[in-house]
């Protein structure tokens, strides 16, 4: 598939310019949201209240904007993390957010694009939505879990039938960080992220974090690529520094507002404006892209229901009858008659090995139940058959597993930056349970076995890593979707030092024409 190459600057990340010696005016820099054929969104956040001049130009297009900040009250930082975090109170100061929406642009077009904000100046570029004969590459990862305690904080990594708390090579910072580097250099269109993007979606300095990684210090990889999100238990998670150590109505709710803050997606036209930015759809060149949200299904504590610890919060429910079902239908039945490919995105994962795999109960993981199961979204499989859908991508497990059922692919792409998770039942499950996922086509933990060269991890193992997805004409004209399971390997001395990272690919590389 061809790319077109980005420059240099990108790849290298630097695209600040700081004409004055000052504070750095933004506390997230421009990042894409909400593409179409003809337009794009972009944001930004700062410290204080200054608007930003914007500059758009490519293709006889050159037009100037000019911010009107809002103060982003949903993003106040949580009065737990003020006093034991910042000494310094004027470092945790609300926000303000800065929207802008270019039009009357032209389909899979650069743009080049300038941010002026309180003498500082910021370039990056960006690609328009293609016609839908136009190619497409995107990548997609769940649980990244950012969190500033990422740093210094290593994983549990199971080592196949052996020690089950055995320690990642590196820490979770790092990981997520390597991670995104290689989705940088591959330039693809867009990046899904099917739910948990932060540890605890009512900590502010998780999402600061999450901003650090994705446009910010770390990589400003959201500068020129637009992320597409779903919700995710921990979206909906107060964190204990956000004012609870469980689930709380009140505290889920503020959670939410945070996300829904950061975030610009496509109506959904639902009349409740709780279920706004909740789900939605996107139309990227042949493809659809439907993103649902199924972190509480109804009726609450019933086999029906994803997260028996939440209830009482405005989540949409996804079962037959539901508004969100309802919705679901309708765009599945279109993008059936109108893209030559339709993906299904959100975060429970319903078949897996993992401990989110046991069926729903409130009895523990030694008696075949979890209280957070993927299981109970199983009721969609019969409706993404009968309108042909070709992938769902899932999160939650914190691994790499592979499922097929009724033709349809499920994918466990849990592996983005926090947790690497081996089976909690079946072939080397950590509990002896009478369970097993049959659909199982591949899970990196057995299927990739690890060799070692001494202290030396040559090949094999669980890893972070992604899943790329390129949409294409072949050579005979058929429309193809690739899937390829990246994992971002740890290049290590012969005394067992990480020295570098290289992209390599898990041998589960799938391939599906249009139907």
């Amino acid at each position: 598939m061809k790319k077109t190459l980005i420059s240099a600057l990108v790849l290298t990340g630097m695209s600040c310019t700081v004409i004055a010696a000052e504070q750095d005016a933004f506390k997230v820099k421009p990042y894409l949201q909400n593409p179409t054929s003809n337009s794009m969104t972009i944001m930004w956040l700062t410290t204080d209240n200054k608007p930003g001049e914007l500059k758009v130009s490519g293709d006889g297009f050159t037009k100037s904007f000019t911010s009107q900040p809002e103060l982003a009250s949903g993003l106040e930082y949580f009065p737990t993390e003020v006093e034991k975090y910042f000494k310094d109170k004027d470092l945790a100061k609300t926000p303000y957010i800065h929207h802008v929406q270019i039009s009357n642009l032209k389909p899979g077009t650069q743009y080049q694009y300038t941010v002026e904000q309180s003498n500082q100046q910021y370039d990056a570029q960006f690609n328009t939505v293609p016609n839908k004969d136009g190619e497409v590459r995107f990548v997609v990862y769940s649980d990244s879990e950012t969190e500033p305690e990422s740093t210094g904080k290593t994983r549990r990594w199971s080592e196949p039938y052996g020690d089950f708390d055995r320690q990642y090579l590196v820490d979770q910072t790092v990981g997520y960080q390597e991670n995104i580097r290689v989705m940088f250099e591959r330039q693809p269109d867009f990046i899904a992220i099917a739910g948990d993007l932060v540890e605890s979606g009512n900590e502010q300095r998780d999402w600061d974090e999450f901003w650090r990684h994705n446009a910010g210090e770390f990589n400003n990889i959201a500068s020129f690529v637009p992320l597409f999100p779903a919700i995710g238990n921990h979206e909906n998670y107060p964190g204990p520094d956000g004012g609870l150590a469980e689930y709380d109505t009140e505290l889920a709710l503020q959670a939410i507002a945070r996300y829904k803050t950061y975030f610009d997606v496509p109506d959904n036209g639902s009349s409740n404006t709780a279920y706004k930015d909740r789900y939605y759809r996107v139309d990227y060149g042949p493809i659809t892209y439907i993103t649902i949200d199924t972190s509480d299904g109804k009726p609450n504590k019933t086999d029906k229901d994803t997260n028996w610890r939440l209830e009482g919060v405005n989540a949409p429910d996804f079962n037959p009858g539901s508004e969100q079902y309802k919705w679901l239908e309708k765009q599945l039945a279109d993008a059936q008659k109108n893209s030559q490919f339709t993906f299904v995105q959100f975060h429970h994962i319903p078949y897996s090995v993992g401990p989110h795999g046991f069926p729903t109960g409130n009895n523990g993981f030694e008696n075949g139940e979890d209280n957070q199961s993927g299981v109970p979204v199983r009721v969609l499989t019969p409706l993404f058959e009968k309108y042909g859908v070709d992938a769902v991508f899932a999160g939650h497990d914190e691994m790499y597993e592979h499922s097929v059922v009724d033709g349809i692919h499920f994918y466990d792409a849990g592996i983005g930056g926090d947790g690497l998770r081996g089976p909690y039942f079946g072939k080397d499950g950590k509990y002896d349970v009478d369970m097993d996922n049959p659909y199982q086509t591949y899970l990196a933990h057995l299927d990739a076995p690890e060799v070692w060269q001494g202290k030396q991890l040559v090949s094999g193992g669980k890893h972070y890593g992604h899943l790329e997805v390129n949409v294409f004409q072949n050579e005979q004209g058929e429309w193809t979707t690739e899937i390829s399971p990246v994992y971002v390997f740890p290049i290590m001395d012969k005394s067992g030092n990480v020295t570098d990272w290289e992209r390599r690919v898990y041998d589960d590389v799938v391939t599906l024409k249009a139907k």
